[in-house]
């Protein structure tokens, strides 16, 4: 953050007087009052210096831009093209004694027109690319917390669940046990109660016997006594066989309960409920060079000459019930071929890859564009409806609905983002939610088609025939036009940054170079090309993709 104290004049400063600074000087790197600046402004020496507000100052107060060389305290002079360095007037012949006098020009010379430089706009966009690779490494870190805060709550829940079905099956095995022991118990217990029950009985009955006998020897005559003794030892035979026999079978009960093993080990050896484990694997986050990625595109779109590219038909259609030129098709990487019929049927129709209708994908309205967002996922527009939606084609109901500012036509994803051609707007990325991030300031009007690639956004301009590419804040990379090509259309992008693009009325096909310097037509109304506007290159297969008239389509090879 620029500091908030008042810069004072150094002019003046020198002159041990403390006055405020209204103006700065860039080249001296110090502040002068406004008679300082007057005097500043009388040298000739010093006219050429740029002086800026302090308040212009403040926004590049922290940028630290040292204007002396290190090594020798002199102030850059010159700059060496060679060693592409500054220099001061030390450094030539101590340490640039090899380098030619072309070599060697002045800093001023080397500056001219930076602000234009290819340069500033590599920085410009390594900066803007390294934003979004830092902006698509938080959100991948954020979705992480997410997920490992999931992971918790699932975790957690598990455990609470496990406790809840080990109680529940506990208390169910504990229920049948208390019954088995209530049953067995009641046996035990009847068996013991019966034999006790026949034992207390003869035991009256012989204290009965004891009585009589005591009252016979008492008062009964020595006839009563000899023949009631003979019965009564007859009586006490039985009685004692009785016995005998209900004791022979009289067993000795003892309960015990012998735990379940695995119970046992649940207490004795199950020293913990469970164990966490973290699964741990490589985030594969990468902070891609945007400059080098630029500069290997380049190498890899010269490498290949255009002139060489050529079309092998693969396949050709008719699509169920149109008659009119589509708007939009794409190839999914399972081979299947969406078709958008926004002129005529008002249809997002399904085809494998052999030309045979599989469906229609309801949507709520005549699509117009689309891209393809990840594997099974689309973008769809809806040409003049102010929304897009975005569509899992293998589950259609899953899908979302994100509202724009005005019409939408032309759509491309990349990294994590969504490019749209808004009328009246210009192109607004926005994420997958729908907030808007930024919006590119082109004029939009006739613009109903554009496509992305990792650093640069292309879009084909009906009103004046012409192709665009500019960079990923706008800044235009080239123009091309051709009068053989009117009203460009659908345009799409190979590995090597070639442009497909299809003419709607001079019906035809081209390919342009990445530079856009050089081009060459692949199909014309001579093939049977008739009013194009719809064309997908899929990278992958290298293959393209086209209405190739009205109410048909085609694919072909690329080599």
């Amino acid at each position: 953050m620029a500091s908030k104290l008042s810069i004072s004049c150094g002019s003046c400063r020198y002159e041990d007087i403390s006055k405020t600074a209204k103006q700065w000087c860039t080249i001296c790197e110090e502040g002068f009052c406004g008679e300082c600046e007057k005097y500043h402004k009388s040298m000739k020496v010093l006219r050429d210096h740029k002086m800026i507000s302090i308040e212009d100052y403040r926004q590049i107060e922290n940028i630290s831009v040292n204007l002396n060389c290190e090594i020798h305290g002199k102030k850059f002079d010159l700059y060496c093209k060679k060693h592409d360095i500054a220099v001061c007037v030390v450094c030539i012949p101590l340490d640039h004694k090899s380098c030619s006098a072309s070599d060697i020009i002045s800093i001023e010379e080397a500056s001219k027109n930076a602000k234009q430089s290819s340069a500033l706009l590599d920085l410009e966009g390594t900066i803007s690319a390294t934003i979004d690779n830092v902006k698509h490494c938080i959100k991948d870190r954020e979705i992480a917390l997410t997920n490992v805060d999931q992971d918790e709550q699932t975790i957690r829940k598990t455990i609470t669940d496990t406790r809840k079905n080990l109680n529940e099956y506990l208390d169910e095995l504990e229920k049948k046990l208390l019954l088995d022991l209530k049953s067995k118990h009641g046996n035990c217990k009847s068996k013991i109660m019966k034999i006790l029950n026949q034992l207390r009985q003869m035991e009256k009955e012989v204290e009965i016997l004891k009585e009589q006998t005591i009252q016979m020897k008492s008062f009964a005559s020595d006839l009563q006594v000899f023949l009631g003794t003979r019965h009564l030892n007859k009586t006490m035979r039985k009685k004692i066989e009785s016995l005998k026999e209900e004791i022979r079978n009289c067993t000795k009960n003892r309960m015990e309960i012998e735990v379940n093993h695995v119970i046992n080990s649940l207490v004795n050896e199950v020293k913990l409920f469970g164990e966490i484990k973290v699964m741990e694997t490589t985030a594969n986050l990468q902070l891609k060079d945007a400059k080098i990625d630029q500069a290997q595109i380049q190498i890899q779109g010269l490498s290949q000459n255009i002139q060489n590219v050529s079309l092998k038909l693969k396949q050709k259609f008719d699509i169920k019930g149109s008659d009119e030129s589509i708007s939009g098709c794409i190839v999914l990487p399972d081979d299947r071929i969406l078709i958008a019929d926004y002129y005529r049927s008002g249809r997002l129709m399904e085809y494998n890859n052999n030309g045979q209708h599989i469906r229609d994908i309801p949507v709520p309205n005549k699509p117009f564009s689309l891209t393809l967002v990840d594997t099974d996922c689309i973008a769809v527009t809806y040409g003049r409806k102010e929304y897009l939606e975005i569509i899992n084609t293998k589950n259609t109901s899953e899908r979302k609905r994100v509202k724009c500012s005005g019409c939408c036509f032309g759509i491309s994803y990349q990294d994590q983002k969504l490019y749209v051609s808004v009328w009246h707007q210009g192109i607004v990325v926005m994420d997958l939610n729908g907030t808007t991030l930024n919006t590119i300031d082109i004029d939009v009007y006739r613009v109903y088609n554009i496509t992305t690639t990792r650093d640069r956004i292309y879009y084909s301009h009906q009103g004046s025939n012409t192709v665009h590419c500019c960079s990923m804040t706008g800044q235009k990379i080239w123009v091309f036009k051709n009068q053989s090509i009117s009203e460009p259309s659908g345009l799409s992008v190979d590995s090597n940054q070639n442009v497909f693009v299809v003419g709607g009325t001079s019906n035809n096909l081209t390919v342009i170079q990445h530079d856009g310097k050089d081009s060459k037509f692949l199909l014309t109304d001579r093939d049977g090309l008739k009013s194009p506007d719809a064309v997908d290159y899929n990278k992958q297969k290298k293959i393209v993709c086209l209405g190739f008239k009205a109410g048909s389509f085609a694919s072909y090879q690329v080599s």
